[in-house]
């Protein structure tokens, strides 16, 4: 069932970003939806406000369950910010379709507690896998999140299971999925001494860019928080300055999911994997506009703009070292989101089963040394390597 529902869900997305580009003037109304989203939230969200965050922790903690509105909310939520222009993801709506499924499915079946922990797990492996069509991966985020040191492979193999079926569903209902190319380098030439050094660079870099959106999300939410305004504050100024930046020649491609664009020449995450892709600043105002939008109170998730700051870093940084920019796009485009989130495992699977699985004793220890750079803090309020999630005093949007 998850795996229909991100069926139908990709297919609503495609199209409000397709009307989005249609009918531009739709970014006008991002401060309504942003506060309509909000308070809708405050409304009828309870804890369902905390998205993967709290799912994660369920899973951690082995107790609570999950609100089942909490899939409703998060599927409506996402495709409207998508469509008024947000800067947001996708996969976040997934993970959290697949855990307001198995909450419902718990609450129907009358089941026990005790199998709250393995449907969270079903749910959040379908829901990743399905989104971006990789059931290994999918498998390995959902037992490798909730506990980056100790991850839970008791449940690798129920993770896989639901992770598969959950592709499968996806795939039979027509979705598909972004393909990029990218050219096995010679591992000849990926020893010589300044390759090494690049890819040794690049890691730290992607690393240091995961932590630097989780320091800009959290500085919006409390900049926000020190206005000390009404509850409806944030979205509304995070959308005049959305709408500020739609009509920037140099910010528009970063609005939306930026996985594609009728525009000639607008840089989106398959053009990072071609020469000339990518802008200097490409990454930084991705970084920048979603750290705004999700900061206000829209949204989707963080993956798919850390997918694409992390190829837009790695095409600049290939360009200015005269590497090759689709290589590094593909490094960046995962080792981003594995530092930020502290899975370095279902990173490199992710990396291979995208662009080849030749390449994985590469990206294993590139998704590792950015998983070690990003530090202590993580994407995930609550996690065991992230940030505090903000009290409710302090939370702009309570």
């Amino acid at each position: 069932m998850s795996g229909l529902l991100s069926a139908l869900f990709l297919w609503s997305l495609d199209r409000v970003t397709a009307l989005r580009f249609t009918h531009p003037e739709l970014v006008f109304f991002l401060p309504a939806a942003g506060i309509f989203m909000v308070w809708v939230y405050r409304r009828w969200g309870a804890d369902s406000e905390r998205g993967n965050a709290m799912i994660l922790e369920r899973i951690r903690q082995h107790k609570g369950r999950v609100p089942a509105r909490m899939a409703v909310l998060i599927f409506g939520s996402s495709i409207l910010s998508h469509l008024v222009g947000a800067s947001t993801g996708r996969e976040g709506a997934a993970v959290q379709i697949g855990g307001g499924l198995a909450a419902f499915l718990l609450k129907l079946g009358n089941l026990n507690a005790r199998y709250g922990r393995p449907m969270l797990v079903a749910g959040a492996a379908a829901g990743f896998s399905s989104i971006f069509g990789t059931p290994l991966a999918g498998a390995l985020f959902a037992i490798e999140a909730p506990a980056p040191k100790q991850p839970l492979l008791h449940l690798l193999p129920l993770a896989l299971v639901a992770s598969f079926a959950g592709d499968t569903a996806c795939r039979a209902s027509g979705a598909t999925h972004a393909l990029y190319h990218v050219q096995t380098p010679l591992w000849s030439s990926l020893i010589a001494p300044k390759t090494l050094a690049a890819l040794l660079l690049a890691s730290l870099l992607f690393g240091w860019a995961g932590h630097l959106f989780i320091r800009m999300h959290l500085g919006v939410r409390f900049l926000y928080a020190k206005l000390s305004g009404p509850w409806w504050w944030p979205p509304a100024l995070g959308g005049i300055l959305l709408i500020a930046a739609s009509h920037s020649p140099l910010l528009t491609d970063y609005l939306g999911l930026g996985t594609w664009s009728p525009n000639a020449g607008a840089v989106t995450i398959a053009s990072a994997f071609s020469p000339g892709g990518a802008s200097d600043l490409s990454w930084i105002a991705k970084l920048s506009l979603t750290a705004l939008s999700l900061g206000s109170g829209f949204k989707g998730g963080e993956v798919t703009p850390l997918f694409f700051a992390g190829a837009t870093l790695g095409n600049t940084f290939a360009t200015h070292l005269n590497l090759a920019p689709d290589l590094f796009a593909a490094l960046g485009f995962v080792a981003v989101f594995t530092g930020a989130a502290h899975t370095p495992l279902a990173g490199a699977v992710l990396a291979a089963e995208l662009f080849g699985f030749g390449l994985i004793p590469l990206f294993l220890p590139v998704c590792w040394l950015a998983h070690l750079t990003c530090g202590k803090i993580g994407l995930y309020p609550g996690h065991p390597l992230g940030h505090s999630a903000p009290t409710a005093k302090n939370n702009p949007q309570k």
